[in-house]
């Protein structure tokens, strides 16, 4: 790292690392309750790993100074020309929405969902997404993560269902948005709108922020049955 770059909390752990433990913390205490975690328990486990492992920023990133240059559902997003990467810090306390989910279940995503969300983003669609840290806002927390950024247009409706239905994905609607899953990999995926999905200058197409979340056993049948509605 050259010493003008900015050094983040997560510099040392990759996103991969955290996951993998957060998830392994999470089936922990499901085991010992017979059943899952839930949001409000997956938020205080998030909350004891990022205080044990030291991912909150000490003061608040110099990006969030400034103005965001673009806003959506889920995250503020400010662009660093220099480095062609986008910085994106999720809302006070939310950590976008799940695919889908069982009904005594919050519809929000936790931050494990989130970061598990990348994780899996990276490994399905070649990104390179990394987790920078935790910012404190106001007795809320936000997720901030990196993102390189990709040329080219958006993408038609009609070549994004072609895509994901050419690689093996079965299309199924959800609260009336269109999602797919992948049977193979037991992946759900959802958000998959114009603006979401690029048509790079070389024809492929390349996903930049869909909501990913690998299925439970208890969603399987559902996600079945409306797949072949």
């Amino acid at each position: 790292m050259s010493p003008h770059e900015p050094r983040y909390p997560t510099s040392e752990i990759t996103l991969k690392t955290c996951v993998e433990e957060l998830r392994r913390r999470c089936e922990a205490i499901a085991r010992i309750q017979g059943g899952f975690t839930y949001y409000h328990e997956e938020l205080e486990i998030f909350r004891t790993y990022a205080e044990e492992k030291q991912l909150f920023f000490q003061s608040e990133p110099l990006e969030l100074s400034r103005p965001p240059d673009d806003e959506g559902n889920e995250h503020q997003v400010w662009f660093n020309s220099t480095s062609s990467i986008y910085l994106k810090a999720t809302w006070p306390n939310f950590f976008g929405m799940l695919v889908i989910h069982r009904n005594n279940e919050e519809p929000k995503a936790s931050p494990i969902d989130y970061l598990e969300r990348w994780l899996l983003h990276n490994e399905l669609f070649g990104d390179s997404v990394e987790f920078l840290g935790v910012i404190h806002s106001n007795g809320a927390i936000r997720l901030m993560i990196q993102q390189p950024a990709i040329n080219g247009t958006p993408a038609s409706v009609e070549q994004i269902d072609t895509f994901f239905r050419s690689h093996g994905w079965l299309s199924f609607k959800v609260n009336n948005n269109q999602a797919y899953y992948d049977p193979q990999q037991n992946v759900v995926i959802s958000d998959t709108h114009r603006g979401n999905i690029i048509l790079m200058d070389d024809g492929l197409l390349a996903p930049i922020d869909l909501r990913v979340q690998p299925l439970s056993s208890a969603l399987v049948d559902t996600v079945k049955k409306l797949c072949f509605q």
